[in-house]
């Protein structure tokens, strides 16, 4: 059993790791069909059908992006400065929001939190829903294009938008693995449309919502210095603008805030230094 895992994992421990977890999670019956597709480097989280998020389990499933560490690590950080906080209420906007696993991470542990997320992918909106009722969170999920966003007088006032938009640009979603360029399995089964982009969605979530929203703060995930860079230069006067590092001292976050706001306490979060606007 282990040879076909080898395959894809290109480990002996790995290897060892992922016939635990099938083995744990699956039926017997479906032991060989499993490490079967995982030969072909089919992720194991579309595989056994789970990922963990946090203390939450996250349902996975084919056409929608499987979370990331990373991405829970931020997230739990962005909570814990929040809860730090003295605010009485707060509310939430998750845009690109896939699995729906950022908004609820973030009603898991702020659950006096009020948060609502939105996708353009079907997909993405059946599986954040079926997400809800698996973890018994309560988040509102609808689906909408980010570049077609409308505020509108059913959307109340948001305090923090976050976000983990496709952030790969073009030209390095086709570079090989030896060039930094995304992992065989996930060019071959995860999304497409949630992995590539660029500055165009920075732009948009700044210029489509933290504006018209009147929102005091935000946290995007991203990949490159120049889309952080963007996400400044988009912000109005009276805003701070800075990075945050993951645990394996990659850029993973730019976060802003508007001075002397509810939301100020965002720059807790800062470990990168700021970002300057260039205005």
């Amino acid at each position: 059993m282990l040879v076909p895992l080898l395959k894809a994992t290109g480990s002996l421990e790995l290897a060892k790791t992922e016939l635990r977890w099938i083995q744990k999670e699956l039926p017997r019956s479906k032991w060989t069909h499993a490490i079967t597709r995982r030969s072909k480097l089919e992720p194991l989280q579309y595989i056994l059908g789970t990922q963990p998020f946090g203390p939450l389990e996250i349902l996975c499933e084919r056409n929608v992006l499987i979370p990331r560490w990373e991405t829970e690590e931020w997230v739990t950080k962005t909570a814990e400065v929040l809860g730090a906080s003295s605010m009485k209420s707060l509310s939430i906007l998750d845009a690109c929001t896939g699995s729906g696993c950022i908004p609820l991470l973030l009603k898991y542990l702020l659950p006096q939190a009020q948060i609502q997320a939105f996708d353009f992918s079907e997909d993405a909106i059946s599986l954040s829903s079926r997400n809800m009722e698996h973890t018994g969170l309560q988040v509102h999920f609808w689906k909408q294009d980010l570049f077609g966003f409308k505020v509108t007088g059913e959307l109340p006032s948001v305090d923090l938008v976050t976000s983990n938009p496709p952030y790969i640009p073009e030209e390095d979603y086709k570079k090989p693995v030896t060039l930094n360029g995304p992992e065989m399995s996930v060019r071959k089964y995860e999304p497409r449309e949630a992995l590539v982009g660029h500055l165009e969605f920075y732009k948009s979530l700044v210029d489509k919502m933290i504006l018209p929203l009147k929102a005091k703060g935000l946290v995007f995930e991203l990949g490159y210095e120049d889309q952080a860079m963007e996400t400044a230069k988009n912000l109005p006067c009276g805003w701070s603008c800075g990075r945050y590092i993951d645990s394996a001292n990659n850029l993973r976050c730019v976060v802003a805030w508007e001075d002397g706001s509810s939301m100020e306490s965002l720059k807790h979060l800062v470990n990168g230094g700021y970002v300057e606007s260039g205005k």
